[in-house]
């Protein structure tokens, strides 16, 4: 691949990531929410083996098509895509009876989460889509937000807000025991 052609994948995808099994190479751009939640809903149907050829087919933009098609270079990128997972964790700080959430430089300001937001999230999303309740609920939640947490398909930011509004819903330990 040239320079030139990675240069313009950049500016037209942003990131782009260079994924070599052996002698064969692949390029794939940065993963959206959208590109994730069809990867969950294929998980969810079909298992990891359809995750894996959803994320690698929708994320590849160059290279050796085998990368895709034939198992033993398919087996060896589909563990490589879990990289795409690596968010950092978001910062929950109390305040009052509400949270701050700071993801990097970006915060917003959640309410405490109760039985009624989850069961209305719940009902926002009937086919029980990926990732579609989390973002009902924090629509419902959330009291205050910086720009970066319009942007519904940054999953830099919403992997870990995500997690965050799943520990503020989680604050207690229950462990069921048989007697």
């Amino acid at each position: 691949m040239t320079q030139k052609q990675i240069q313009e994948w950049k500016e037209q995808y942003g990131e782009v990531y260079l994924l070599p099994v052996e002698d064969k190479t692949a390029y794939l751009r940065l993963p959206k929410m959208a590109d994730f939640k069809r990867a969950f809903t294929a998980l969810q149907n079909d298992g990891e083996i359809a995750f894996g050829e959803v994320m690698l087919n929708t994320l590849f933009i160059g290279g050796d098509e085998d990368i895709k098609t034939v198992d033993e270079y398919f087996f060896a990128a589909r563990k490589e895509l879990k990289e795409f997972f690596i968010y950092d964790d978001a910062e929950i700080t109390p305040d009052g009876n509400a949270s701050i959430i700071t993801i990097g430089e970006a915060k917003c300001k959640v309410r405490i989460i109760g039985r009624d937001d989850i069961k209305i999230a719940e009902k926002k999303n009937p086919s029980n889509k990926a990732f579609v309740t989390q973002e009902k609920l924090f629509e419902r939640i959330c009291v205050e937000k910086d720009d970066a947490f319009n942007d519904k398909e940054n999953a830099k930011i919403r992997f870990p807000l995500y997690q965050a509004i799943e520990k503020l819903q989680n604050k207690k330990v229950a462990t069921i025991k048989k007697l």
